[in-house]
């Protein structure tokens, strides 16, 4: 066999991983997407990051991370997060913790998660004025006007509470519970407050001591992410110029925990989709029945098959040009034309035959259990014959296992991806018209 026919089976074989490719990455991007899988894994991220899913909500309920969220709604939770926007929210969050407005809030959450197991007229009702209430607390949490004004919203807060308490006594125990633990808390940081006020070198920078603040605040609270904030404020060297500029040095250190973190999460979900995509590739192999195996041998046996898909990869490399995650419907439409063109041996089935059909093929029936020589392999359906193509007879138990074999090994090459296909077969393309002079090229390619 000469190298320029190795080289067009190489050719037929890269060229339908390619288009099944491109199928399997744009339903996993579908399913990605209506799944938001990122979205998902991004607040679950967050959520181990700061050891606790309520804290997370108070996370991405903070008004520079709630004007990334998207739907008509504005329920669908972002993709993305910058690391500024992460340091910017933790800050701000850091610095309200330990008011009783901020404990508060976590309370109003673990409340809102409650309802969901209240039927559901219940529940709209219920976490629609927790909604209300929650929205309150956040007045409080960014009210500059002073301590009276900030007091007079929590006495609002605490008189809406009274009255879900009193219109819902489902919740009447855990509205208690929670007003306890407030308070419980609130006297446990104010104790531990105390010893920051003693500190020997305070820093010049109100927000700098703010922040110092609510890391004490969450020994009492979430002492694990207490560990974890306190070493990145006392990560930093002491000199006259990085004390000048600590708020920036604690946010950069908080931006690279960020960093370091959807690193990690960028891995998880490119395993997630690696595995999404083998698994649609092995549906979409099994469901069109595109043996790796088989076709290599009717390439090998068949010049027409290998002429044919040559002429369409010049109109792939016409049409489209380049093959991304990204191409369009339309793209995808295209590659699919350009494959049913070819009539390349995939698929269960091939047309379909009446009884004349039959009979002139000498065929005396039409079964998936053949019996003799003289039944044909297919399917009977509304009074015509759909013959089973591209597989072995069913008592062939080998064949099937190489059939089995073949179908994997088609999974597997096309979930490497259609951009890792295409630019390897332009390589080849290139290597194979290497020998041919223009105006043969041309013509093959016309």
């Amino acid at each position: 066999m000469s190298f320029a026919t190795i080289l067009n089976i190489l050719i037929g074989l890269i060229f339908t991983w390619t288009i099944l490719s491109l199928a399997a990455m744009n339903i996993q991007e579908w399913f990605s997407n209506k799944l938001q899988w990122r979205a998902n894994m991004l607040h679950t991220t967050i959520g181990k990051m700061l050891t606790d899913f309520v804290l997370a909500d108070q996370f991405y309920n903070h008004p520079l991370i709630r004007s990334l969220f998207s739907d008509k709604d504005g329920k669908r939770r972002p993709s993305y997060i910058s690391s500024d926007q992460f340091s910017q929210a933790m800050i701000d969050l850091l610095s309200a913790t330990g008011t009783e407005a901020s404990l508060l809030q976590q309370q109003l959450y673990k409340l809102y998660s409650h309802c969901n197991g209240f039927p559901k007229k219940q529940r709209e009702e219920a976490q629609t004025r927790i909604g209300m209430i929650l929205g309150m607390t956040r007045k409080a949490i960014v009210c500059e006007s002073g301590e009276d004004a900030v007091n007079e919203i929590l006495g609002n807060v605490n008189v809406e509470l009274g009255l879900l308490e009193k219109d819902m006594p489902k919740l009447k125990i855990l509205i208690e519970n929670s007003l306890y633990d407030v308070r419980d808390q609130k006297i446990q940081i104010n104790t531990a407050l105390t010893k920051l006020a003693y500190q020997p070198d305070p820093s010049e920078n109100s927000a700098i001591n703010r922040i110092q603040a609510g890391v004490i605040a969450l020994s009492i609270t979430h002492p694990q992410l207490k560990q974890t904030m306190y070493a990145i404020l006392n990560s930093m060297p002491q000199t006259i110029l990085q004390k000048e500029n600590e708020l920036e040095l604690i946010q950069t250190n908080i931006e690279e925990w960020f960093n370091s973190n959807m690193d990690r999460l960028t891995g998880w979900y490119k395993r997630r989709c690696q595995i999404a995509i083998f698994s649609i590739s092995l549906i979409l192999a099994l469901l069109g029945n595109v043996d790796t195996i088989n076709l290599a041998h009717r390439l090998w046996d068949e010049p027409a098959l290998r002429e044919s898909v040559l002429y369409n990869i010049g109109q792939v490399f016409s049409n489209l040009g380049t093959i991304s995650s990204s191409s369009t419907t339309e793209q995808l439409l295209t590659l699919q034309q350009d494959l049913s063109s070819i009539n390349l041996p995939i698929g269960w089935t091939g047309p379909s035959l009446s009884l004349q059909d039959l009979q002139e093929q000498s065929a005396t029936g039409c079964t998936l259990v053949p019996r003799s020589e003289t039944d044909l392999f297919g399917i009977w359906v509304s009074g015509r014959c759909y013959e089973v193509i591209n597989t072995p007879l069913p008592d062939n138990a080998a064949g099937w296992f190489m059939k089995l074999i073949g179908l994997l090994m088609t999974a597997l090459a096309t979930s490497q991806g259609a951009p890792f296909w295409f630019d390897l077969l332009k390589k080849i393309m290139n290597v194979r018209l290497s020998g041919y002079n223009p105006t043969e090229t041309e013509k093959s390619l016309s």
